[in-house]
């Protein structure tokens, strides 16, 4: 019987088709014989059979916003290799939610937001322990263990302290990025301190302070706000090995990287609990007609009593494209009009917004209670 945990430890290798191939994963509608006569062969996506059983009991569906299918889910539709009555449930719901991800190549940027129901991720006085369950922080860690990068912006960094590394799944540690333009990040943080995985401190021109910072920890100045804009700082990491990006937090973070463009995929985890007031996950200004709306394609899974929303932007990120062009494609996404997400440069917090207030606090360390915050 292949398990979760077997299952896994195939998955996280897993960067191209000849490697899927080589971990015992058929196209769906392969047959096991046709694999070994032919190599490979042209599977047409999930049967209907297979379709109806993800739907049911937490497994996943896949649709855009008007109910069509996935056309790149269905190109990399694979099944494990073997007997359906050997193969867990858990182990093909692996599958299904992160072989998109696995197969995204060697450049790809991602991120990840829990939120409430009414899509705040913390209370209106910063509290965010816990928003989701225990099983959303186990996919938190599984994304960060797919990825080369983990990147947090200052104000996480200063509130919550995120160790920033994979505990709760098997997997090598990313190296930690904080964002801090203006050098406000205590090199006393257990970011910089603990020694668990590199640790880059971004900073702009000057701000470092001549500070003498922790072993393990490497220093990058940014010459000006410019160099912060994320698909900027996309290339800079990809120029330093760093292809595979998770974005993890804040919300203002987040929001920067999805209002530019920047984001290939974007994991947003929804609990059943309402705060009817907060710090909010994902700030759009907003367009006028819900016609204008980003409507991306989706992946729906169950965590728990949480629900997983995979949502693929469907986005051409060639680092080499003009931004205003790119940006044009997306209904709602003027950047000449103003409109789109309210954001300011260089990372900093609006002005409304709890500056403090980060996405990781607390990391699930203490016993999950579900829906009294977020865990990480």
């Amino acid at each position: 019987m292949l398990d979760a945990s077997q299952a896994w430890e195939l998955l996280r290798t897993i960067r191209s088709e000849a490697e899927a191939e080589a971990a015992g994963l058929l196209r769906t509608g392969e047959s096991e014989s046709e694999s070994e006569g032919q190599g490979q062969s042209q599977g047409q996506g999930r049967s209907e059979s297979q379709s109806e059983s993800e739907g049911e009991g937490g497994g996943e569906g896949v649709s855009d916003a008007n109910g069509n299918g996935n056309a790149d889910a269905q190109k990399h539709s694979r099944q494990w290799q073997g007997k359906p009555g050997n193969i867990s449930p858990e182990a093909d719901a692996l599958l299904d939610r992160y072989l998109p991800l696995c197969l995204a190549g060697p450049q790809v940027t991602f991120a990840q937001l829990g939120q409430s129901l009414d899509g705040f991720i913390a209370t209106r006085t910063g509290d965010a322990d816990y928003v989701t369950g225990e099983e959303d922080r186990g996919h938190l860690h599984r994304l960060r263990a797919l990825a080369d990068a983990v990147v947090v912006g200052a104000g996480t960094a200063v509130a919550d302290d995120p160790k920033l590394t994979v505990r709760a799944c098997s997997g090598a540690n990313p190296v930690r990025v904080v964002l801090d333009p203006h050098g406000r990040v205590p090199l006393r943080r257990g970011v910089f301190t603990d020694g668990s995985a590199p640790t880059l401190w971004v900073v702009g021109a000057g701000h470092e302070n001549g500070r003498a910072v922790p072993d393990g920890v490497d220093v990058l100045s940014l010459p000006d706000g410019d160099a912060f804009a994320p698909r900027n700082l996309v290339r800079t990491l990809a120029r330093r090995g760093l292809g595979r990006v998770l974005i993890e937090g804040g919300g203002i973070t987040v929001s920067r990287f999805l209002h530019e463009r920047a984001l290939h995929r974007l994991y947003v985890t929804v609990a059943p609990v309402l705060l009817g007031d907060g710090i909010p996950g994902i700030r759009f200004a907003g367009p006028e007609l819900m016609r204008d709306a980003l409507r991306p394609r989706i992946r729906r899974s169950a965590l728990g009593e949480d629900t997983l929303f995979d949502l693929d932007l469907d986005l051409d990120l060639d680092l080499d494209l003009d931004l205003g062009r790119d940006l044009g494609r997306v209904a709602g996404f003027d950047p000449g009009s103003g409109g789109g997400l309210r954001t300011t440069p260089g990372g900093e917090p609006l002005a409304d917004e709890h500056a403090d207030t980060g996405q990781t606090r607390g990391e699930g360390e203490h016993s999950v209670h579900h829906g009294d915050g977020q865990t990480q």
